[in-house]
């Protein structure tokens, strides 16, 4: 019997040391799953960070969505005054009726702003004449520049006035005086 306990107790010592092998196998394991799982906390706490930061920017994508559509469907109106002015242009030489032009030619954009400048500084225009001082103005800058991003805020000016919308003089008067300063504004951007 002394050999069979003998091996008996190397049998349960090797066993023990397996057991003991194991457990701290096993301990370390949970410390290694514990320390990934407060990295993966982390890494979705910043996620979650993000999302709303995301979520928060969702309104300002919508403004510039819009504005972007709006800057679209004004280059297409200016594209097809364009398209449609040539094409008038076009047939008048054609039948000889087109030799000189009336419309002053300008060399600068300046030159057109100043002059619309002059017209819209007169007193008593009608909402009829100042809408038209700023259409003839866009038309220019388009004929000369080919498209500039001052022909859509023109074109934001020109639908303010509706030719069924009504100004107290006070209206028309404060209306006048954002424009001209405008204007001024825009003359710097072409220096």
């Amino acid at each position: 019997m002394g050999e069979n306990q003998k091996t008996f107790e190397e049998k349960i010592d090797s066993f023990g040391n397996i057991l003991q092998k194991f457990g701290l196998e096993l301990i370390q394991s949970i410390g290694e799953m514990k320390h990934t799982l407060n990295i993966l906390t982390e890494k979705i706490d910043k996620v979650e960070k993000e999302i709303i930061n995301i979520k928060s920017l969702k309104n300002q994508l919508q403004e510039e969505n819009k504005f972007k559509s709006e800057i679209l469907a004004e280059m297409g109106q200016v594209k097809s005054m364009g398209n449609i002015l040539t094409s008038k242009l076009e047939e008048l030489s054609s039948k000889g009726i087109l030799t000189m032009s009336n419309k002053k030619t300008f060399e600068n954009p300046q030159q057109i702003l100043e002059l619309c400048q002059e017209k819209i500084s007169k007193k008593n225009l009608s909402l009829h004449e100042l809408s038209q001082v700023i259409k003839e103005a866009k038309e220019d800058l388009f004929v000369l520049t080919g498209g500039h991003k001052i022909l859509f805020e023109l074109g934001s000016f020109e639908r303010k006035i509706k030719p069924d919308s009504e100004f107290s003089e006070k209206e028309k008067e404060e209306f006048i005086l954002d424009l001209l300063k405008k204007i001024k504004e825009w003359k710097k951007k072409f220096d």
